[in-house]
């Protein structure tokens, strides 16, 4: 979506700079932000057509665990700060050998851990950063009146209606929004970033008995909760 909707900027979790970038620039045209940054209903959005763009959290976990294994921003290669640190520690404990353990040091970098525990090890720790590190929860905006939810799986199907749907939403003009809908055509035969994996439900081949029982224990019912098969 990013790459489809150009020149839009991104806020990960520092809510000032994004107020910051609202007010300097008083018409952003697009911008996109994670459930951490902000809630809707503030002033400053009365005039924003905003939307929830949700997918299957089992399969953003298997997307976020590739990413973040290789992925080269420059966060991802720094040292976990004490409080991330202790958090994985806490909550892999039970689940890690001793050897896997040794990797849990106050030096290591998120994605040295990804690249040092197996896979299935490697999946856990991406959901105890999804939870405890990034805040993880769309059910905050999940069917709320204030602004529609799209879900990746239904715009994969069909990226270019999909992309049409949300322009009409936003109630852009006929020639935006066959610009956009190009985009969308142009993404979907050349992924933009080959790191992840746009497959729908991929979990289903991908997750096993242990997988499944550490991602209840850690979201409950958040998958049938978002009206997604379990």
């Amino acid at each position: 979506m990013g790459a489809i909707f150009d020149k839009n900027q991104h806020f990960q979790d520092k809510k000032q700079d994004f107020i910051k970038h609202l007010i300097e620039r008083r018409s952003p045209r697009f911008i996109s932000i994670n459930n951490a940054v902000i809630y809707p209903g503030r002033k400053f959005f009365d005039k924003a057509r905003m939307i929830h763009l949700i997918r299957h959290p089992k399969d953003l976990i298997i997307s976020g665990y590739h990413y973040h294994k290789k992925g080269s921003e420059t966060w991802n290669t720094m040292s976990m700060p004490k409080r991330k640190f202790y958090r994985f520690l806490l909550e892999l404990d039970h689940v890690l050998s001793d050897q896997e353990k040794k990797l849990l040091h106050p030096e290591v970098t998120y994605q040295e851990l990804l690249q040092g525990l197996p896979f299935e090890k490697g999946m856990m720790a991406e959901m105890v950063w999804l939870k405890y590190i990034k805040s993880f929860n769309p059910l905050t905006y999940y069917q709320s009146p204030l602004l529609p939810t799209y879900r990746f799986e239904e715009i994969m199907e069909d990226p270019v209606e999909g992309v049409r749907k949300i322009c009409q939403h936003w109630q852009l003009s006929e020639k935006e929004t066959a610009y956009y809908c190009d985009r969308a055509a142009h993404y979907n035969r050349n992924p933009s970033y080959p790191i992840r994996n746009s497959a729908a439900y991929q979990y289903k081949e991908i997750y096993t008995k242990e997988l499944n029982r550490f991602f209840k224990q850690q979201f409950n019912e958040l998958v049938t909760r978002l009206d997604y098969p379990d």
